[in-house]
């Protein structure tokens, strides 16, 4: 422990910590956890953070201290704190059924809804809306997509909009009366709960008996709601230890309030600074600092501190132009393909700087789906979540088949399988045979969709009905002829490993390759240099320090040739050491 993790670990008081990337905020945290659940002997102590990778690498870092992980301790997301601590017991007595939570709208049909006075437009999305705490809906014009049409179609929408809002609102009432409840929902109940008088009454002394300490990772991703309920743990007297890094909030998306945590933390009474760098070389640490808001500095410190290898500017004007330079900059510095992760803001991006043929964009027919997580899953190169997300897609599909294809109202994907007595990891299991056994390399579109069909109407379903033959061959349409061409391109590994930024968050590789596109419709690129370039801190700023970040010896920085010497200008002005290839 260095001087800093230590003080983290043995301060008496609810606190911040604010920790540079690759400062070793999760070593000490496990450490504190590990130390605080020995030390009481009634009361447990809460670990939480935003995502399940980062709540496994946790219960993976305590080793083979079990007791710290059982109750009345608790390890888990803050989605999973606020369902199960808070909005469970408050939901049964309000609505008279257990909740059944869903990660999102999407996996429930009824959140898609079509008006009759709009015929020629596609569904409208929840995710679409605000919900207030009484659950009323307001339409947020600005999210709604090319998915449901075009300007004379959004002008429709626009005039009925007030029906629009009451249909939503009407959906989202029934949903919670039918015991459905995604996490944003569960936010909305417990910020009203926690400003209800009589529900305090009821949620403190259940608190109180439980926790006496709360500690917070990744605290710069708290949103209105997370830092509502901190602030009533520490009205109960809990202790509450976040530790973070501002700049690193990229989640606004998910109502993440990077502004309002800094403010919240102001009055904590314990403020620590980890800056000390124990991934990243000094070119990287300097990118860093470059891209920064904040006042926290970093020092490049362990193995790679002393390696003077510079960020690598390089120019391209097509996506595919990247890789073959990024490799060739790679071998020089004697690392290959598989030690190199493609980041990017879009994943379409990411995606085609890699060579990947995206089959989402492709539409959504169902056999096309088990074609590419068959291609998925047989490859080694997919990242697990690419993996994950196909997996479902077929899920789904197996799901569709096995109700003929009807609406499954305001059920969640867990009460479907409930209601038709399938265990959720059997259909897990299932999927993965069907998607691996199907291999569509070589198949015409209407071979593979035969083949998709006799696979589920020969599958062994045990005690399930099996599918209606029937219904298989209008539910599992053979694709169009112009999207099953890509098919053959499905199956082609990346060039090399790609992801999303935030799919990434929390973790490192010894080189990054950072695409930064050109994005003539959505300016995005262009307001994230203006940002930079004025010291404005915005969400966008905050990404290319994060896919910045997570680079141990390596940092290639792609930039399309309209802004490369924006970008070289930047890196000057933060005496940022680079090479332009």
């Amino acid at each position: 422990m260095t001087e800093d993790q230590q003080a983290l670990v043995d301060a008496e008081e609810s606190l911040f910590a604010a920790a540079c990337p690759g400062a070793g905020k999760t070593r000490a945290m496990v450490a504190r956890f590990l130390k605080r659940t020995a030390e009481e002997n009634r009361q447990g102590v809460a670990l939480i953070s935003f995502t399940n990778a980062a709540v496994d690498e946790v219960r993976h870092r305590c080793g083979d201290q079990i007791d710290a992980l059982k109750v009345p301790n608790f390890v888990g997301t803050f989605d999973a704190f606020i369902h199960r601590f808070i909005v469970t017991s408050l939901f049964v007595r309000e609505y008279k059924v257990p909740p059944k939570y869903v990660q999102s709208w999407k996996e429930i049909s009824s959140t898609s809804f079509r008006m009759s006075e709009i015929p020629r437009s596609g569904e409208l999305q929840f995710s679409w809306f605000d919900f207030d705490r009484n659950g009323r809906a307001t339409l947020v014009m600005d999210r709604v997509d090319r998915r449901f049409g075009n300007a004379e179609a959004k002008t429709a929408l626009s005039a009925i909009r007030h029906k629009v809002e009451s249909r939503a609102s009407y959906i989202f009432g029934k949903l919670l009366e039918a015991g459905t409840v995604s996490c944003d929902a569960a936010r909305l109940l417990a910020e009203f709960w926690l400003q209800d008088s009589e529900a305090r009454q009821v949620l403190g002394p259940l608190l109180q008996s439980r926790f006496s300490e709360v500690i917070v990772d990744e605290a710069q991703d708290c949103g209105r709601e997370e830092l509502l309920v901190l602030q009533y743990l520490l009205e109960c007297g809990i202790r509450v230890v976040m530790v973070g890094d501002i700049d690193q909030s990229i989640y606004e998306f998910r109502n993440a309030t990077p502004s309002a945590v800094q403010e919240f933390v102001k009055n904590l009474p314990v403020q620590l600074e980890l800056g000390d760098n124990f991934r990243s070389s000094p070119a990287i640490c300097a990118f860093n600092g470059g891209l920064r808001s904040g006042t926290l500095t970093e020092t490049s410190r362990g193995a790679t501190s002393t390696l003077q290898v510079p960020v690598h500017l390089i120019e391209f004007s097509a996506l595919d132009d990247i890789v073959p330079t990024a490799l060739q900059i790679a071998e020089n510095q004697e690392l290959v393909a598989g030690d190199l992760m493609l980041l990017s803001h879009a994943e379409a991006h990411g995606m085609k700087a890699a060579g990947v043929v995206d089959a989402e964009a492709s539409g959504s027919n169902r056999v096309l789906a088990i074609a590419d997580a068959g291609f998925k899953l047989r490859s080694k190169e997919f990242d697990a979540r690419t993996r994950f997300k196909s997996i479902e897609q077929v899920e789904r599909a197996v799901l569709t088949a096995l109700t003929s294809g009807k609406d499954s109202g305001h059920k969640s994907f867990e009460a479907i399988c409930e209601k038709l007595g399938l265990e959720t990891r059997w259909l897990r299991n299932f999927a993965v045979r069907m998607a691996v056994a199907l291999d569509a390399e070589g198949k015409t579109r209407q071979g593979f969709a035969t083949e998709v069909r006799d696979f589920l109407k020969d599958a062994n379903w045990g005690d399930l009905n099996p599918p209606v033959s029937g219904d298989l061959g209008g539910l599992f349409r053979a694709p169009k002829e112009d999207v099953w061409a890509n098919v053959a391109s499905l199956g082609d590994d990346p060039l090399i490993p790609y992801s999303t930024v935030h799919g990434v968050k929390g973790m490192e590789f010894p080189g990054v390759v950072l695409v930064l596109p050109d994005t003539p419709r959505s300016k995005a690129t262009e307001e994230v240099l203006d940002a930079w370039e004025s010291s404005q801190d915005i969400e966008s700023r905050r990404v290319l320090y994060v896919a910045g970040s997570r680079a141990q010896k390596l940092l290639v920085f792609a930039v399309h040739r309209k802004h490369i010497d924006r970008v070289a200008a930047l890196l000057d002005a933060k005496a940022v050491p680079y090479v332009r290839s």
